[in-house]
């Protein structure tokens, strides 16, 4: 059976940052404090959209460009373009398609959107490499992750503090090498289906109410989504033949510090081994564990042959976990 091959990963980010004072600030003017919240959760800065030129559209076209650049690849070599987002510049047309455009790419390049909230990128490139390992004529795809939740999160501090923005873009390619997407497994639990919504009433009443397009959180305990990580990672190693120790990194949700090194004491796994970077990035919601990723792959970490587990997880919620070989 073919593989497919991670081939080359895309950042972008915008210039303009924003550290934690600012919102501390801001926060206690109005008498609610998120100087516990930010600490616990490990953000220091994020990088932010501060011009009316920037949106997911305009990130996710750079980064676009900066992976096909390092694979020396033309846009019209894709055979998939596929975009993951919960805050896509538009919906008509499916704002893959303005990347398409943008990038230049071929008359046979299948273009579309999904969207599984801050599991989307993650769960795109699991689901693209099983289109590609099932179509014979998909031999490279590129893949497109970004959120920009800044200007409808104003108002809820958790989302409003923690999230940043940002595109990560991943390019696949057929191989005939054992490598890539090696096994996958994911888990729904529904109980807070309505904790985290946007727009805040529904798509439907945009034009009906003032605030509708706001996003709505209502906090809850997340603490079952680690042991829902930990199980999900151990199901994947014992399913594959693999031990904590054939695992090179663990690129997790970037959300909180605090669950990283929860599901590290779980597991057993030594804090070196499951980087965190939303310190220097802020929460980046669809991409987050490819930020991780795209870091440690540009320091020289990574090894072709190393095998690796992504775990993230989307609002509602829904858990994505994901074993690769490099």
């Amino acid at each position: 059976m073919s593989g497919i091959s991670l081939v080359s990963t895309g950042l972008y980010h915008p210039e303009h940052v924003r550290g934690n004072d600012w919102y501390i600030n801001y926060y206690a003017s109005q008498g609610i404090e998120v100087k516990g919240l930010l600490a616990s959760l490990g953000q220091q800065n994020r990088y932010l959209i501060n011009d009316d030129s920037e949106n997911t559209l305009t990130m996710a076209v750079a980064a676009a460009e900066m992976a096909l650049e390092q694979a020396g690849w033309q846009a019209c070599d894709l055979d998939l373009i596929i975009f993951s987002s919960q805050t896509p510049e538009y919906l008509i047309p499916a704002t893959a398609l303005k990347i398409h455009h943008a990038l230049g790419g071929g008359e046979r390049t299948l273009s579309y959107d999904m969207n599984a909230n801050c599991a989307g990128l993650l769960i795109a490139v699991e689901q693209v490499s099983r289109i590609m390992m099932s179509r014979l004529s998909c031999q490279r795809a590129l893949v497109v992750g970004g959120d920009y939740l800044g200007p409808h999160s104003e108002g809820e501090p958790f989302y409003h503090s923690c999230f940043a923005d940002s595109a990560v873009a991943v390019l696949l390619e057929k191989s005939t090498a054992s490598e890539g997407v090696i096994d996958s497994e994911f888990r729904v639990q529904t109980s807070v289906i309505n904790n985290s919504l946007f727009p805040a009433n529904g798509l439907s009443s945009v034009q009906r109410e003032e605030l509708s397009s706001r996003v709505k959180f209502i906090p809850f305990d997340d603490a079952v989504c680690v042991d829902v990580a930990g199980e999900s990672i151990e199901v994947l190693l014992t399913r594959n033949g693999l031990t904590g120790e054939d695992i090179r990194y663990y690129f997790l949700s970037q959300m909180s510090l605090g669950n990283i090194r929860k599901i590290c004491q779980l597991l057993n796994i030594p804090a070196a081994k499951a980087p965190f970077i939303g310190d220097t990035y802020g929460y980046t919601a669809t991409n987050s564990p490819f930020i991780a990723f795209h870091e440690l792959k540009k320091q020289g970490k990574l090894s072709r042959g190393d095998h690796l587990v992504f775990w993230t997880i989307g609002a509602g919620w829904q858990s994505a976990a994901v074993l690769i070989k490099y």
